[in-house]
């Protein structure tokens, strides 16, 4: 059989589909990157950026007391969102996969729905149910739990977590709900005919299959929290302000571009740092676990 010169492959096809992806990626993406970064290395005398390359932006910024709390405060922020977020989804999502297959179409399409719902008007809706005068605080009073409106409720550090965790509980659900849905329901079947209880099939089948969704939910909604800037404006007060309003800051009213892109990847190194050190601890654990459960059945 003859194949004729049409029918074969061209070498160039997967460069033609790949292509405008990359170009895309590259104009949008890597370039502004790469454009901040190079600004990091600059300084700013007045209005004019001097374009000298020093290390001075990123000494100022690590060794200042000010800056280096709002990092670690918003890393803070950003662990405890990641943590709490996975806490909350993995049941809802283990939910929606077995036990309510008729409805798991309904559940997500209501959370579609609150992604893309206006990010601000959750944020005043909030704003005014954590008020002195919003339904927390009247319900709190009217039970007998408190003489008086709680400040701490709204304009801390707690009204930003609470806020930033129903914002983006929606995005912690999918990679969880996708890893749960492609499990493989026969390997299940095999643990339970071998007689492992329900509870040991989750800690020693389940949730091991499912943790490459588990670590990417932590990690999306860890890397998205840790960098907002928007709930601090608006709940935050002093307490609850993060490094981003310290970067807007930068970048808006006082014009020093290479100050703020120092901040930026700083911010970078540090949350580069913290995930190598919690995905180390995670592999440490785990060898230790396979180890002692190999000895357990051998």
């Amino acid at each position: 059989m003859v194949t004729s010169q049409t029918d074969r492959p061209s070498i160039l096809s997967p460069w033609l589909r790949v292509g405008p992806l990359t170009i895309m990626m590259v104009i949008f993406f890597v370039a502004p990157i790469g454009i901040f970064f190079v600004y990091s290395f600059w300084t700013k005398e007045g209005w004019d950026i001097v374009r000298q390359w020093t290390f001075e932006n990123y000494i100022y910024v690590l060794t200042s007391p000010v800056y280096t709390k709002l990092i670690f405060r918003s890393l803070g922020v950003g662990l405890r969102i990641a943590i709490l977020s996975v806490i909350i989804v993995y049941p809802l999502a283990y939910t929606m996969v077995f036990k309510f297959e008729k409805y798991r179409d309904l559940i997500l399409f209501l959370l579609a729905i609150s992604l893309f719902s206006n990010y601000l008007v959750r944020i005043y809706a909030w704003r005014a149910i954590l008020s002195s005068n919003g339904l927390v605080n009247w319900l709190l009073m009217s039970a007998g739990l408190a003489d008086g409106p709680q400040p701490y409720l709204l304009y801390s550090q707690w009204g930003v977590i609470l806020i930033l965790l129903n914002v983006y509980l929606p995005f912690a659900t999918l990679p969880i709900y996708s890893a749960l849905l492609n499990l493989d329901r026969d390997v299940i079947a095999a643990a339970a005919d071998l007689g492992a209880s329900p509870l040991r099939v989750f800690a020693e089948v389940t949730l091991p299959l499912t943790m490459p969704g588990v670590i990417v939910s932590f990690v999306f909604i860890f890397l998205l929290t840790s960098g907002d800037f928007v709930t601090p404006v608006f709940v935050g007060g002093k307490e609850g302000m993060m490094i981003g309003n310290a970067v807007a800051e930068q970048f808006g009213a006082l014009a020093n571009w290479p100050l703020g892109s120092a901040m930026v990847f700083s911010t970078v190194i540090l949350i580069g740092l913290l995930l190598g050190l919690i995905f180390l601890v995670y592999r440490i654990v785990r060898n230790v676990i396979n180890r002692k459960r190999y000895d357990l059945y051998r």
